[in-house]
């Protein structure tokens, strides 16, 4: 269990479990077996009990303190007017968690967030990428984490 200051989340072993793996991303990590690739995404996996989904943000040479405040402040609230941001360490490297507060919009589907400061940034077709975002729902969020490898 981890607790963020105003709750205590639960963590969850899942079994059976598959493997998402990313060349591009250089990522790979372990989501319940049940869940599949969600049409209409590029890169988001789920069912009808949580969901995940992964992307690249390009900082600009901002901390990773001001990248997760403006994803955890952005205007629309995705997750809430007070979410948690909890300090974190993946591999050596600087994390935040992020995870909503009690008023976060339903439509967001308990949405949270864990942002990993790349060893060295993604080249793709559309830039150079920096930080690493993992979104998924609070109840899966600790697991998938737990089992995030990047190579």
């Amino acid at each position: 269990m981890m607790t963020t200051g105003e709750r205590i989340i639960p963590y969850f072993p899942i079994r059976p479990q598959k493997l998402y793996y990313n060349p591009t991303y250089r990522v790979s990590l372990r989501y319940p077996a049940h869940w599949a690739k969600i049409q209409g995404y590029d890169e988001r996996y789920g069912a009808h009990d949580g969901y995940f989904q992964v992307g690249l943000i390009a900082s600009h040479n901002a901390s990773i303190d001001e990248v997760v405040r403006q994803e955890a402040f952005h205007s629309l609230n995705p997750y809430g007017t007070r979410p948690s941001i909890i300090p974190w360490r993946i591999q050596g490297q600087n994390a935040r968690f992020i995870f909503p507060s009690f008023d976060q919009p339903t439509d967001m589907m308990f949405q949270s967030a864990l942002i990993v400061q790349l060893r060295r940034p993604v080249q793709t077709s559309t830039g150079m990428y920096d930080y690493f975002i993992l979104w998924a729902d609070k109840y899966h969020l600790l697991f998938i984490s737990q089992t995030t490898r990047f190579f």
